[in-house]
C-alpha cells in the first residue's frame, strides 16, 4: 500500500524521506522537491470556508504545479446523500485538460450515487479516490462503522485502483486494508497537540501541559518502545521530544515505517464485510443510512 504525506507547508521536512506528498493546490504555487506528488482540490476547505473557486482558475494553478495526480474539484456532501451535479462536470472538464493525472472522487453516497458515480468515472479511469471517511457528521453521529461500509461497496464495484483519503495512520490502514494507496497529515496534527506515535500501539501524550485530547500519556516503557524503533530503523534526525516539529518528524518516520498491531472492533468489522457479497454489503450500507438520517 503506498502512503502518501500531506504536507502543507515547509516547516516538516518529510520530502527527505523520499516518500510521495501531498499539497492543496490553495496553499502551494511551487514545489521545491522532486517527490511524486499528488494535490488535493481543496474541495472540502472551499466547502467549509465558503470560497469562490472558478475550475478555470484550478486548471492554471495544476499546471503551474505539475505533479503527478491531481484530485478532480468536487462538492463534498453529507454521509447518505448524493452528489452534486457540478462534481461530474468538473470531473470532465479537468480530465479533458489533463486526462487520467485527474483522480475522481466518491464520497460516503447513498447505493444508488455510489453505482451512478462508479459507470460514470469507469469509462475514463482506473484510479479512484474514497473521500469523506472523518468528516464531522461522521464523528457526531459517532458512526464510524458507515464510513468502513460504503467504502467496501466502493471496493466491491469498482475495477480498479482506490485511494482513500486521510487513511494513512496504521491505524487507519488496518481499516482500510485493501486500498491501493492512503494519505495522511496526521503526523503533524498529532504532533502539535503534544503527542507522539508508539509503533504498532497509536498515540500517546508527552507534552507538558494537562491533557485535553482524550489521549493517555506515554509511560517509560513505551517511550522506550519508541527510542529502541527509531534506533533500529536508523531515524535519520535528532530525537527530540520538546517540540512539535520534531514530534511530528518522528510520527511521520513511525507511521511509514510500523503498522498497528492491537486488536480493535472497527478492524475486524472491515475484515469480516471484505468476505460479504455485493448485495449483503448493499442491505448493511441502506441500514446504516437509514440510522444516521433518522
Amino acid at each position: 500500500m503506498k502512503i502518501i504525506l500531506g504536507i502543507p507547508d515547509l516547516k516538516i521536512p518529510v520530502w527527505t524521506f523520499k516518500q510521495p506528498l501531498m499539497v492543496n493546490q490553495l496553499n502551494w504555487n511551487n514545489l521545491s522537491w522532486e517527490n511524486e506528488t499528488w494535490v488535493d482540490s481543496g474541495g472540502y476547505q472551499i466547502m467549509v470556508k465558503g470560497i469562490k473557486v472558478e475550475i478555470e482558475k484550478v486548471v492554471e494553478k495544476y499546471k503551474i504545479l505539475d505533479a503527478t495526480q491531481y484530485m478532480s474539484l468536487d462538492i463534498p456532501s453529507n454521509p447518505c446523500h448524493k452528489p452534486s451535479e457540478l462534481n461530474y462536470k468538473y470531473f470532465e472538464y479537468l480530465y479533458a485538460v489533463f486526462d487520467k493525472k485527474i483522480v475522481p472522487v466518491i464520497h460516503a453516497y447513498d447505493v444508488e450515487s455510489i453505482k451512478k458515480s462508479i459507470d460514470f468515472y469507469s469509462q475514463y479511469t482506473d484510479l479512484v479516490a474514497f473521500g469523506g471517511i472523518i468528516p464531522p457528521t461522521l464523528n457526531k453521529s459517532g458512526n464510524k462503522k458507515l464510513a468502513v461500509t460504503i467504502y467496501h461497496l466502493v471496493r466491491k464495484l469498482w475495477k480498479g485502483k482506490i485511494h482513500v483519503l486521510g487513511a494513512g495512520s496504521p491505524f487507519m490502514r488496518k481499516v482500510y486494508f485493501n486500498a491501493n494507496s492512503v494519505d495522511t497529515s496526521t503526523y503533524r496534527i498529532k504532533g502539535i497537540h503534544g503527542m507522539v506515535i508508539i509503533p504498532g500501539k497509536g498515540e500517546r501524550y508527552v507534552g507538558e501541559r494537562k491533557i485535553v485530547w482524550g489521549t493517555r500519556r506515554a509511560s517509560e516503557e513505551e517511550l522506550e518502545t519508541l527510542l529502541s524503533f527509531l534506533d533500529r530503523t536508523k531515524y535519520p534526525f535528532p530525537i527530540r521530544l520538546d517540540n512539535w516539529v520534531d514530534r511530528s518528524l518522528i510520527n511521520a518516520w513511525v507511521l511509514l515505517n510500523s503498522e498497528y498491531e492491537i486488536n480493535n472492533p472497527l478492524i475486524e468489522y472491515s475484515k469480516k464485510l471484505d468476505s460479504f457479497p455485493e448485495d449483503e454489503i448493499e442491505e448493511e450500507v441502506n441500514e446504516l443510512c437509514m440510522r444516521a438520517t433518522i
